[in-house]
């Protein structure tokens, strides 16, 4: 069993992994089956009130899952109530981002599987013979584990069971994997300054973080991103390859599912890698943000670059790909939770490209700024720059000189602790050497044990270890 955590508003929650018994297996199979056919038909009633000019609300729709006969949801009350109020809020969200501008539907797409909800004290229990048992209703049997141990992460200590809260039993289709998520409160605090924090995002160094730390002083760190594009690029190779031999086999083959089966098993490699990498990016921007008492983050507004690249030829497609597969969101959405501040957007338009000394327009090339003005000859970090320029910006309104005695301290971080080329082949070069060193050891060592084997006076009580290794190199 393998636990990793997530925060969840002032919560966190543990994913656990684990294995059921076949019996088990199949209850939680049919039943995860059934919650999608209920939403299915709740799904289809919400149209269908629509359609008549009314707007049932979340007690509505539970009230029209829970008056379903029995024979029809084989699920506990609590777990129908949650999949209404789960559809309560996908309508709220849909109407939301349509005032918003946003182009969306309404939930209408037809599920084959849901997780299952289990409410405390009453979906799910421990048992006295200290057991995890899940409810599936009155007079079904129960889905029983062992009761897995969450740590928490924030203080290092486990957490009772009595501080968990509603637990789901979801299925990894890519893994072929069943995991716990069970959410539980923490102690960790978030930051609670006045100061002001700027974020340069981007898909090389997914976070620059800027922030004033006296009158002629900026800070910027920037967070590296090489490790989740390498494990892109690995996972999406492996994927070409193995869909392309694919299109050349028959559909149910036995070389076919093979194929499928491994695919699914890089995905699921490349899933937990890149979720470890984005909460690794969250967790060092936030520690970033409480060392300096952040009251406020800014991020420049880089929502919706992704859309409409191809229509309107704004980018390759191996840009594209990268943009596709962003975790921006993702990384915002952790630190928010692990900061404990909402994150604020701002017009970014030629941040990377402004020179924040003299606000000289540039065309950087790679990672490195160098400022065309001949009379000033600003270097940097191309990131740091965009960092600080999102920093005057928020704070000013516009982009700002940050003045000629300034001075921009820069640190260059790995999300994801791994060695460089160069220290990698600086171990090798010592490994080298110890190899060479234990090689010829033994080379050197046989003349010496020679010596003393010949200086061992002959008595009695030497003769009769004789035998031992000194005598047999004499």
């Amino acid at each position: 069993m393998s636990v990793a955590t997530a925060r969840v508003g002032d919560q966190r929650t543990a994913i656990c992994r684990v294995t059921l018994s076949g019996t088990d297996y199949r209850r939680a199979h049919d039943a995860c089956h059934v919650a999608a056919l209920l939403w299915n038909q709740a799904t289809d009633w919400v149209h269908s009130e629509w359609k008549e000019k009314r707007s049932p609300g979340k007690y509505a729709i539970q009230s029209f899952l829970t008056a379903l006969p029995r024979g029809e949801r084989p699920l506990h009350a609590h777990t129908t109530e949650i999949l209404a109020h789960d559809l309560e809020d996908a309508i709220a969200t849909y109407r939301t981002n349509r005032k918003a501008g946003m182009k969306v539907r309404a939930p209408w797409r037809k599920k084959n599987y849901r997780p299952l909800s289990f409410t405390a004290n009453f979906g799910w229990r421990v048992t006295p013979d200290g057991r995890l048992a899940l409810s599936l209703g009155r007079g079904r049997p129960r889905i029983v584990l062992p009761l897995p141990g969450v740590q928490d992460s924030a203080r290092g200590e486990l957490v009772d069971a009595s501080r968990w809260g509603e637990i789901q039993l979801c299925w990894d289709r890519d893994a072929r994997q069943w995991s716990l998520h069970i959410p539980y409160e923490t102690g960790r605090e978030g930051s609670e300054g006045t100061n002001l924090i700027a974020i340069d995002e981007g898909i090389i160094n997914p976070m620059a973080l800027a922030s004033w730390v006296g009158e002629r002083t900026i800070e910027v760190t920037v967070i590296n991103g090489r490790e989740a594009r390498a494990v892109k690029r690995c996972r999406n190779k492996a994927v070409g390859a193995i869909q392309k031999r694919l299109s050349r086999m028959k559909d149910g083959s036995k070389r076919h599912r093979r194929l499928v089966a491994a695919k699914k098993r890089i995905k699921a490699k490349a899933t937990w890698q890149l979720r470890n990498f984005d909460h690794q990016v969250a967790r060092k921007a936030a520690d970033f943000a409480i060392g300096h008492g952040a009251g406020r983050i800014v991020a420049g507004d880089v929502r919706g670059i992704e859309r409409k690249t191809r229509k309107e030829r704004r980018a390759g497609r191996h840009l594209r790909q990268q943009l596709s597969q962003w975790s921006r969101g993702t990384q915002e959405r952790y630190l928010r939770e692990k900061a404990g501040l909402v994150i604020e957007h701002i017009n970014e338009s030629s941040s990377t490209k402004t020179c924040p000394k003299c606000l000289t327009s540039n065309r950087p090339s790679g990672r490195h700024y160098r400022c065309q003005n001949p009379a000033c000859g600003f270097t940097c970090h191309r990131d740091a720059v965009g960092g600080v320029n999102i920093l005057q910006k928020a704070i000013h309104g516009e982009y700002i000189p940050i003045g000629p005695d300034t001075k921009i301290r820069v640190t260059y971080l790995r999300a994801v602790e791994r060695w460089s080329m160069d220290q990698r082949q600086a171990h090798r070069l010592v490994q080298r050497r110890k190899a060479r060193a234990l090689s010829s050891a033994p080379n050197r060592a046989l003349p010496q044990a020679t010596a003393v084997s010949e200086r061992v006076p002959a008595t009695p009580s030497t003769s009769a270890s004789a035998s031992g290794p000194l005598a047999a190199v004499a």
